[in-house]
């Protein structure tokens, strides 16, 4: 009987996206721990955003096939100091945000990385919402220098809310990562798929589906050995079903997925909960498993 066995060598090597982009080294701070945040505001607006800035589809192009999302860069909202990908970075936490692997509209030509910026300090745009700096700011990002598919005025709405939402937890620099992050922000994704509905946007609706996905996906790197081939079949069969409710008629994604957050909330996430203990989520079954 395997269920109390932590990974071993004998057990398949985990694979984390993550680690695509992490200083050797790193692997274990990056999936152990992650910067604190506080929001200013917790608005179905505010999440909405938020689940869309975990999502790679929306930045497009070579990034969304590196698995790379806006919060690869920025964790929490906040920087990644352990982020290292192959010619974009010079140094861990630096990206050269001019690099034509991404964008060629950006492109310049150099290799000039620069330190990740903090969302939860200044920057050089104004999140002041009646300056209106930030929206067309965040658009070019996606459009310009990721090569992304032209983001709606709702999603923009959102990301802006989110992005000025971001605030720094004073006496808490970093937190340990738990499930309850991927399950909060699967919420997320059902919450910002709903407001995109409302706003008839089916793009807005799509990515945010897409984000609770991508927030499945991010589990079952974390539910690996034999002892979890149950959740790990079950988290297969939620994103599968996901995907059908997404690529079904408008009218009914609404009510189909409120269908499934129920059913997933009863089910799937509370024996995920329960075997959270035995899971990759567990810092020495972790550190064992990256051996």
């Amino acid at each position: 009987m395997f269920l109390g066995v932590a990974a071993t060598r004998a057990d398949p090597p985990p694979a984390f996206e993550q680690l695509r982009w992490t200083a050797p080294g790193s692997e274990q701070a990056l999936l152990s721990e992650q910067p604190a945040t506080c929001l200013a505001s917790d608005t179905p607006l505010v999440r909405s955003g938020r689940a869309l800035f975990t999502v790679p589809t929306l930045l497009g192009g070579q990034a969304a096939k590196a698995g790379l999302s806006c919060a690869s860069c920025h964790i929490n909202g906040r920087d990644n100091r352990h982020f290292l990908l192959s010619g974009v970075s010079a140094a861990p936490g630096t990206a050269d945000v001019t690099n034509s692997f991404f964008s060629a509209a950006r492109g310049n030509g150099h290799f000039d990385p620069v330190a990740i910026p903090d969302l939860a300090m200044p920057g050089k745009i104004s999140r002041d919402l009646a300056a209106g700096a930030l929206e067309p700011f965040i658009r070019n990002l996606i459009v310009e220098e990721f090569g992304g598919r032209e983001p709606t005025p709702a999603m923009l709405d959102a990301l802006a809310a989110y992005v000025r939402a971001v605030r720094a937890c004073p006496g808490e620099p970093s937190v340990g990562r738990r499930l309850s992050d991927q399950l909060s922000a699967i919420d997320d994704g059902a919450a910002g798929a709903q407001l995109m509905l409302d706003s008839a946007d089916t793009q807005g609706a799509a990515l945010s589906i897409a984000a609770m996905r991508h927030q499945l996906g991010l589990i079952a790197e974390r539910y690996t050995g034999s002892g979890l081939a149950r959740e790990r079949e079950g988290l297969l069969a939620a994103s599968r079903a996901l995907q059908t409710i997404g690529e079904g008629d408008p009218a009914r994604i609404g009510p189909a997925l409120a269908r499934w957050k129920s059913e997933f909330g009863k089910g799937l996430a509370k024996r995920l909960r329960s075997a959270e203990g035995r899971s990759l989520y567990d810092r020495k079954r972790l550190a064992e498993s990256l051996r």
